[in-house]
């Protein structure tokens, strides 16, 4: 499988820098702006990059069962690449774009619950594209997921699966040589929402397929970064009575940064948590038993701590205030 690896590696190895130059040609930058981190013009919708290496890999090693993730897969980068070209569309428009790219997906695959299955592979989409705000951060903790859901994947005997997860591996990594901090191009929405929806979908027609009670609740805590981050975005949307997709400056690496970390520091921390995390998932794996259900509300409290004491939420209080006479 080792060179399921390579050819994905090899490719975004040589279409990234062709990205990088079309980008200037056409001036396709993502410019800063008061929620942006880049001071300067990044080129942008690299992702297009990975989605080249995956597919052309794809369809070399893994000829059969591709039309699922091919059609969605196409779907959903075509959804991203229209917003980067556009500097933005809609919420409304990106969202049709995620249903569509779903509901083709699971129309021409098999899943034991469409609607959780559904509601699985819009959530992993988008918690992707909402920590994609600083330079390797949805790169590298997609690469990391992904490398914990092979190992799963491939001692559960999903061989193809696992074959595709090399393949999105080795694009990821090849990518993150140009995108980790000082990035030379970013992955775009088109970049996002594709590496979300892909893992989304390997995960949705293996381990969940396999056993959704157990699985599920496992692939959460291996995506335990982008989906605390998701959460507290949420909460703190409606603490402040804004619609819930309306961005701001708060989120996990905004406020390390804030704190004074460099950018390279936060993806590294964001790396280490979800290397912690992906291992512990992995050790559950081994157990499957319903003490999961026991460390995995440990490990959100944990985590839910964390972020209110960084920022990322505001703490409930649960004293009445007391009022002065």
């Amino acid at each position: 499988m080792v060179e399921q690896l390579l050819m994905g590696l090899g490719l975004v190895l040589l279409f990234t820098p062709a990205f990088i130059f079309l980008a200037n040609l056409f001036k396709k930058f993502d410019h800063p702006n008061e929620r942006r981190i880049n001071s300067v013009p990044i080129p942008t919708a690299g992702g297009l990059a990975i989605y080249l290496a995956f597919f052309g890999s794809a369809f070399m090693f893994n000829g059969s069962n591709l039309l699922p993730y091919f059609v969605g897969g196409t779907i959903i980068a075509v959804t991203g690449l229209i917003d980067d070209l556009r500097d933005g569309i809609s919420a409304g428009a990106k969202f049709a774009g995620q249903l569509a790219a779903v509901i083709s997906f699971l129309a021409l695959s098999s899943s034991p619950n469409y609607f959780i299955s559904a509601l699985w592979l819009l959530s992993v989409i988008n918690i992707t594209n909402f920590i994609d705000g600083l330079d390797g951060l949805a790169g590298g903790i997609t690469l990391i997921g992904s490398t914990a859901l092979f190992i799963w994947t491939y001692s559960l005997g999903f061989d193809h699966t696992a074959g595709l997860l090399l393949i999105l591996v080795g694009a990821v990594l090849g990518f993150l040589a140009f995108n980790f901090h000082p990035a030379k191009i970013f992955l775009g929405d088109t970049g996002a929402l594709f590496i979300g929806f892909i893992f989304a979908a390997l995960a949705n027609d293996s381990v969940i397929s396999e056993n959704m009670m157990f699985n599920l609740p496992l692939l959460v805590l291996i995506l335990s970064v982008p989906t605390l981050d998701t959460f507290c975005a949420i909460v703190r949307r409606v603490q402040k009575g804004v619609p819930f997709y309306q961005a701001d400056r708060q989120h996990f690496h905004h406020r390390l940064l804030d704190l004074g970390l460099s950018q390279r520091q936060v993806a590294l921390a964001a790396y280490m948590l979800t290397l912690t995390a992906s291992t512990l998932a992995l050790f559950l794996v081994k157990l499957q038993s319903w003490n999961q259900f026991v460390v995995l509300p440990i490990v959100a409290v944990i985590y839910l701590y964390g972020a209110g004491r960084i920022g990322m939420i505001k703490p409930l209080s649960l004293k009445s205030e007391r009022r002065v006479l």
